[in-house]
């Protein structure tokens, strides 16, 4: 009971203060620099994620619960077809990231997607903050897949008993809220890319897949409003 408990108000609590910040994002950004932004991110993000993976420990759930397992279950045939799946879209994506590195066409073409207001503020524009993004995609892909994948799941499941359809969907719900401060569009893409990581958390029981998923799509997302070099 006290386990359920805590993990619910501390995930209310995240809830709660990303929903605040959706209103101060912008001028954030705007005051302190999206330098320090990133900086204050990645601390809150690690800072959270480290006291509820201590409470995992202390309240003695088993990690393959929470997806901190290697492999899938060897008898699980549907565990390894998702597994599979998933490491093709890893390959994937991998290769498409490398590509927008390297070609400024590619970055021309995918910048009309990424033309809402906040991200146009949110996003890198000089190299330096583009290594600094690097920094903040791991960051994200970790945390917030062990949060809204790993604990939230586990939390939503000791109060119902429910398909891992509707798992996913509950999970992706809230993590497109989370995501408030991208807007209305942000909140869907968010939170239907939400409910796909969750279906592939459930199917394999790893976090770790959908964590290099989430990692490579921010990756990818970095060099978009990089300023290009001028050809002299």
């Amino acid at each position: 009971m006290l386990e359920r408990i805590v993990f619910t108000v501390i995930l209310a609590y995240l809830l709660i203060i990303q929903l605040f910040n959706a209103r101060l994002m912008k001028s954030m950004i705007t005051s302190l620099g999206r330098g320090r932004v990133y900086e204050e991110a990645i601390k809150s993000a690690w800072g959270l994620t480290l006291l509820l993976v201590a409470l995992v420990f202390l309240f003695d759930v088993p990690g393959d619960a929470v997806g901190l397992a290697f492999m899938p279950d060897v008898t699980d045939a549907r565990a390894w077809n998702y597994f599979v799946f998933s490491c093709v879209l890893m390959g994937g994506l991998f290769v498409f990231y490398l590509s927008v590195l390297t070609s400024a066409r590619l970055r021309a073409r995918l910048r009309p997607h990424y033309e809402l207001e906040i991200e146009k503020v949110l996003l890198p524009r000089t190299k330096e903050e583009a290594q600094a993004w690097k920094a903040i995609s791991v960051t994200a892909g970790i945390t917030e897949e062990f949060i809204f994948r790993g604990v939230l799941i586990y939390t939503l499941a000791l109060y119902v008993d429910l398909s891992d359809g509707s798992l996913a969907l509950a999970s992706g719900a809230l993590f497109g809220l989370a995501h408030a401060y991208q807007g209305v569009r942000g909140v869907i893409v968010t939170g239907a890319v939400g409910f796909v990581f969750g279906y592939l958390f459930l199917a394999t029981g790893l976090l770790w897949p959908v964590m290099v998923l989430h990692v490579l799509l921010d990756l990818i997302a970095g060099p978009i409003h990089v300023a290009e070099p001028k050809n002299s």
